[in-house]
């Protein structure tokens, strides 16, 4: 008997066509069209940056994932010892493979998949890696029976589609384990930013609301649902704000951002009006923990 396949095809390079502008006399269908085409260029362009700020951290990633690290203990929690030998496991969002050797010792094989190709490529784990696109996977339905995935899908461009996505890769009874950044993270450096302009300087993240109407709306069993707040301190805000630049988080999901560097005297204002707690310069990340099941 001849095992189903998990690659759904070759991972093909592809080109969007780009969308030119349209008059206010055009077709309205066409205008609907064109506003598609104009979402999905700016999200390429966003993938396209998040994948290249993530690939430059891609060698200082372990040094300063602290909080990540806690939540992936949090995470390998949910999952029950010793019922696993004979399961397919997929790291999403794997990064430089940090948590990918433990789920190996955990699962007969695991597949890492991530964005930035240095992230695989940073590590000498040996496992199948896949370099690909969470918006895009190219697994077959009712393939995998595992998904692991840490601090990495507040990076998909739509997360409830991405929840269909993973609940259809998923083999019936699949189980699916992710920690989610959402709402309220980073608030320390928006507040300190605040005092220099009115423009965003961190990610929007989704609402807790949004991420448990978006999986319950997909229909998964919802084994378990927790919402926890990690916190890293930095002696000065400098290296907080320095953080975030480490592990390649400083991309923005959207159009309202500052362009080009800070100046010295606007960084100081910025870290003057950082946040101290007992003169320490907190960070802080706001993390949805899901156990879930498909039917």
């Amino acid at each position: 008997m001849t095992a189903q396949p998990v690659l759904k095809t070759e991972l093909v390079q592809t080109q969007l066509v780009k969308p030119c502008l349209v008059g206010s006399d055009s077709n309205r269908e066409l205008n609907k069209d064109l506003s598609k085409e104009l979402n999905k260029e700016l999200n390429k362009e966003l993938k396209k940056s998040t994948q290249s700020k993530f690939s430059k951290a891609a060698a200082r990633y372990n040094t300063h994932a602290n909080v990540q690290k806690h939540a992936a203990s949090d995470l390998f929690a949910q999952i029950k010892p010793g019922i696993n030998k004979n399961k397919l496991c997929v790291d999403l969002g794997a990064g430089p493979l940090v948590n990918t050797q433990r789920l190996q010792s955990m699962f007969a094989s695991v597949i890492a998949m991530d964005l930035s190709l240095n992230m695989l490529q940073s590590s000498d784990l040996t496992t199948p890696k896949i370099c690909a696109d969470m918006d895009n996977l190219p697994l077959q339905a009712n393939s995998v029976d595992v998904i692991y995935s840490n601090f990495a899908v507040q990076w998909s461009a739509n997360f409830s589609a991405l929840m269909q996505s993973l609940y259809n890769i998923l083999k019936p009874g699949g189980r699916a384990y992710i920690s989610t950044v959402v709402e309220g993270s980073l608030n320390e450096i928006k507040t300190a930013f605040a005092a220099l302009d009115s423009n965003s300087h961190i990610n929007t993240f989704n609402s807790e609301l949004h991420i448990n109407q978006s999986v319950q709306n997909t229909g998964f069993i919802i084994n378990s649902a927790k919402k926890r707040i990690y916190t890293d301190e930095y002696t000065t805000p400098l290296k907080a704000i320095a953080s975030i630049k480490a592990i390649g988080a400083t991309t923005q999901n959207h159009t309202n951002t500052r362009q080009g560097l800070l100046t010295k005297s606007a960084l100081q204002k910025v870290c003057s009006a950082y946040p101290l707690i007992n003169n320490k310069a907190c960070v802080s990340y706001h993390v949805v923990l899901l156990s879930l099941q498909k039917h």
